[in-house]
């Protein structure tokens, strides 16, 4: 009797450090709004149902590529990942393949590997976009256009100039640091990034030295904020002090500037010059090899597929949806997203896909980053550094 009850506490013992050693399921996650609170009660509701419990793991965005990386290489790989394009062209090699996790027709925007297969579930599309200060525009009357009703650059900054120097104006907008904020200026000058995917570009051309020369003025004229190129600091919480008239950003900071801001704004369609143009983007829902959970990340990514999962994420986020066939009811902010519904239209698919070729160059995006940086420095040589530009991009895929 002794014996058994001996083995029975040693069995009990071994079971109860095994739980307590047991790798918990963790998601990384950063946040432009409300999405995050999102995620977790979708993840609420998936422990729930099945029982599995997925702690989100939420991280500053300028943080989190080196955090996912340094998990990685560290042999400690999170099991899902909110990713970006860059994040998974960066990281490609360590995803796990979703072919057969999900129906891949009834979305858009995907990813795949070097064997054409999907490595991620899109979670949702963005696009590039023009948030106002109305309160301020209409203090200083300064005209605006609204939806059907575009503006050329000139006369974008024709107006907005009536800011410069005025009192509680730091400066007229500012300018997301991420330099995809900048490239649709390229489109809007009617040119690709590429002729040839990796051998020719247009990005030593006329075109390209107008478009970095109309931002490298704009910074250099006091007419856009340059703290943001420090990537250090936030533009949307700047624009949401009230002290600057615009900030060109993305969809995904309507709801985070609705639950910010004190003045009225809203969104309008970008100026252009030969184009109207946006970049299309998107996050997504990435599983990792060797976290010890494969399997169970495949399966919570099989469940946030279906669409009661996904329209939800997408409607109460207030996302532009990848899914086919969706009904997302946007509410107070159907205006907003009317209009970049309409600046996607509006662009021309020859830049959709040039884009998705400029995405697929591993570390492009710190490269285009420091590119505008460069460019907003008062000595800037703007043929040298597009020239430099060229020849970065090139290498990267040759390496």
């Amino acid at each position: 009797m002794k014996k058994f009850l001996a083995l029975t506490l040693v069995l009990s013992l071994v079971v109860i450090l095994s739980a307590c050693g047991r790798k918990e399921m963790q998601m990384l996650w950063w946040d432009d709004g409300t999405e995050g609170q999102v995620m977790q009660d979708l993840l609420d509701r998936y422990e729930e149902e099945t029982g599995v419990k997925i702690e989100l793991v939420t991280l500053p965005y300028n943080d989190y590529e080196t955090r996912l990386r340094t998990m990685i290489t560290g042999g400690e790989a999170p099991a899902l990942a909110r990713v970006t394009e860059g994040h998974l062209n960066n990281f490609k090699e360590f995803t796990l393949s979703l072919e057969d996790v999900y129906d891949q027709s009834n979305f858009t925007n995907h990813f795949y590997n070097e064997d054409g297969e999907s490595i991620s579930l899109p979670l949702d599309i963005t696009a590039n976009g023009l948030f106002l200060n109305l309160d301020l525009l209409n203090e200083h009357d300064i005209d605006y256009p609204t939806l059907g009703d575009v503006w050329t650059w000139d006369e974008f900054i024709e107006e907005f100039s009536k800011l410069i120097g005025v009192d509680g104006v730091a400066a007229p907008g500012v300018f997301d640091h991420q330099a995809h904020r900048f490239m649709p200026l390229m489109y809007q000058h009617g040119i690709t990034l590429w002729d040839n995917a990796y051998t020719t570009s247009n990005l030593t051309s006329d075109e390209a030295v107008a478009a970095l020369t109309l931002l490298h003025d704009m910074y250099q004229d006091g007419f856009i904020e340059e703290f943001p190129l420090a990537q250090s600091n936030n533009a949307a919480t700047l624009f949401r002090t009230g002290a600057y008239g615009f900030h060109m950003s993305g969809n995904w900071n309507v709801t985070g500037h609705a639950g910010e801001v004190d003045f009225e704004w809203t969104v309008v369609p970008m100026p252009y010059v030969e184009n109207r143009a946006t970049i299309l983007g998107g996050k997504s829902m990435a599983a990792f090899k060797d976290s010890g959970m494969e399997q169970e990340a495949l399966d919570f990514i099989s469940w946030l597929a279906e669409p009661a999962q996904h329209d939800y994420f997408t409607q109460e986020a207030f996302y532009l949806t990848p899914r086919f066939g969706a009904e997302v009811d946007y509410g107070e902010f159907a205006d907003q997203y009317a209009v970049f519904l309409d600046e996607i239209a509006a662009t021309d698919e020859r830049f959709v896909q040039d884009w998705l070729t400029q995405v697929m160059i591993p570390g492009m995006y710190p490269i285009i980053n420091d590119l505008v940086e460069d460019a907003a420095q008062a000595d800037a040589d703007i043929p040298a550094l597009l020239a430099a530009l060229e020849t970065d991009l090139k290498e990267k895929m040759e390496d």
